[in-house]
């Protein structure tokens, strides 16, 4: 029904551009086996609507001008006659779970979601990769790549972190990867759970309550923890003196620091320097 006009593929990411003339309405049912947003072009008083298929009876949904089809899910599509231009944009499969997570278990929500991924930029990002597999020049696949990422994680924003509105949510591997980022390039400055939440995409008390659930652990007591284990490495591996130290970890004063390392190791700062080093110097040399 489609004929393919264009192709550019990276080893993460696959562009292909797409279109026909429908002469009459047209029913699919497809099944993809790559994860895939795709964005539709068409003229005035064209429409479309699908759905998901799972062996139940599922009321169909007006599908937007961008979706998104997970791997292995068969879906059902009706559209009326017209041009119609299809830009896909589909990705390795391992690659899209490193940076979304897992596709398997998304909500009747969040497939509803999928139908009509409702963001600004996604429709620029994939017409600019229209243009670099109609027209590709040397840094095409890197645009395809980078864009292909980006594009990933808008998705991502825009379906799947929505859930807050229900109840429902989950971290996924990049949003860990932010929270380590952030404690890596942190100076002077106490951790804020507040910010992490802001860079993460959720409100602070949501933020906080899908950390407890998925780590069994507060965001707290994970920030405190990373804390000490900076200044565990402070202690050994330089000369700072504890003044510099407590003020690298964003405490305001080096007794707050002290009472906070005390309180989270058993031994004051000094100590811990003192006894540690000595421990390493005097431990026999390994053969």
């Amino acid at each position: 029904m489609l004929n393919s006009i264009a192709t550019l593929r990276t080893p993460t990411t696959c562009v292909e551009v797409s279109e026909a003339t429908l002469t009459e309405p047209v029913e699919t049912v497809s099944k993809l086996d790559r994860p895939t947003l795709s964005l539709l072009m068409f003229g005035p008083g064209y429409s479309a609507e699908g759905a998901f298929l799972d062996g139940s009876v599922r009321k169909l949904s007006r599908v937007g001008r961008v979706l998104f089809t997970p791997h292995d899910r068969e879906v059902f599509g009706r559209g009326a006659s017209g041009t119609l231009r299809v830009v896909s944009c589909s990705f390795d499969r391992a690659y899209c779970e490193r940076i979304v997570g897992s596709l398997e278990n998304l909500s009747k929500e969040q497939l509803l979601s999928c139908l009509d991924v409702r963001s600004s930029v996604l429709p620029a990002m994939l017409s600019r990769l229209m243009t670099e597999a109609i027209r590709p020049g040397f840094v095409s696949t890197a645009v395809a790549d980078s864009l292909g990422q980006a594009m990933l994680v808008e998705w991502s924003h825009t379906v799947l972190s929505q859930e807050e509105k229900h109840g429902r949510g989950r971290l996924l591997p990049r949003h860990f990867g932010i929270i380590d980022e952030y404690l890596a390039t942190l100076s002077c400055k106490a951790p804020s759970v507040s910010a992490i939440a802001q860079a993460c995409g959720f409100s602070e008390r949501y933020f906080a309550k899908l950390f407890r659930e998925q780590t069994k652990q507060t965001i707290g007591q994970y920030l405190k923890a990373a804390q000490m284990s900076k200044a565990q490495s402070y202690l050994l591996q330089s000369e700072l003196p504890l003044k510099e130290i407590a003020h690298r970890l964003g405490f305001s004063t080096p007794a707050n620091f002290s009472d906070a390392f005390r309180a989270a190791t058993g031994a004051t700062p000094g100590r811990f320097r003192s006894e540690n080093r000595m421990s390493t110097r005097e431990r026999p040399a390994m053969n």
